[in-house]
């Protein structure tokens, strides 16, 4: 579909956040009035938790339909916080998902996603794919299908290592699959920064680092309860709380989506070169 943006939020660790980031930057891009669809790739299913929504769905109700070999285009999306938004739908995720894995050792298996989608559009400006926090097949064809990256980055050793295997594998496969053109790197979001000192510190040193190397860094966006209690709640955070201080570094990372989305050329999308 001419001018969608598909966004794969991927990290090469967990607990970063990147599930929040996902159904929070989902609901404040459909809130400017953008048809948007969160792709949950995760066998763990986090979003189901996040907007409340059936944790067992049919197979075929899922994300793992597209994996299966014998997608027909039928997408089962379903609307979330219609009270407080429109168009924004859920393509729900979970453990499904394990069970498609032999379909990626067949040949063409990790291009699935990227030709369901190219044979049977969706009409959404935004699809948000939602991945594991792993390097595996799942996000290989997230990789494949989408338009621009976005990685949460939370400020410690164990993610800033994620990272740097995660761009090692961005230039590995990009290579190998010959993606032409690549995903773009939207940019790097420092996540769930919290008041301890070397959280602090790295949420301060981190951001020159990828900016000297090419990437655009978001502001941080720190470590709240808040975030907790709107899961509690089942609704986004801006519902939750309507001036919350981390709704403004979500909104950034939303306006730049909006951005991309009209085409803009302003922020460096970074792409091909090895990180």
């Amino acid at each position: 579909m001419p001018n969608q943006m598909r966004l794969a939020i991927m990290t090469g660790a967990g607990g970063v956040g990147k599930t929040t980031l996902a159904v929070n930057l989902g609901y404040e891009v459909a809130r400017q009035g953008r048809k948007v669809a969160i792709f949950d790739l995760d066998p763990q299913g986090s979003i189901n938790v996040a907007c409340r929504l059936n944790k067992t769905p049919a197979p075929k109700a899922t994300t793992a339909w597209l994996y299966s070999g014998f997608f027909d285009g039928t997408y089962t999306l379903t609307p979330v916080w219609e009270q407080h938004v429109k168009n924004l739908e859920v393509f729900q995720g979970g453990s499904a998902l394990f069970k498609v894995m032999p379909s990626f050792s067949q040949t063409g298996g990790s291009k699935l996603l990227k030709e369901a989608l190219s044979d049977y559009p969706v009409p959404h400006d935004l699809i948000i794919f939602d991945c594991p926090a792993t390097l595996e097949q799942i996000p290989k064809s997230a990789l494949i299908a989408a338009t621009h990256l976005l990685v949460p980055l939370m400020p410690d050793a164990k993610a800033i290592d994620g990272t740097r295997v995660l761009l090692d594998w961005y230039a590995a496969n990009v290579q190998e699959l010959q993606l032409s053109p690549p995903p773009a790197f939207l940019g790097f979001a420092i996540n769930n920064v919290e008041d301890g000192a070397e959280h602090q510190r790295l949420s301060k040193e981190l951001p020159p680092r990828y900016e000297a190397r090419g990437y655009r860094v978001f502001p941080p966006i720190k470590h709240y309860t808040a975030f907790t209690n709107a899961w509690s709640e089942a609704v986004p955070l801006r519902v939750h709380r309507a001036t919350h201080p981390a709704l403004e570094p979500i909104e950034v990372i939303a306006q730049a989506i909006l951005q991309e989305m009209k085409g803009s050329k302003r922020g460096k999308a970074r792409s091909a070169r090895r990180g």
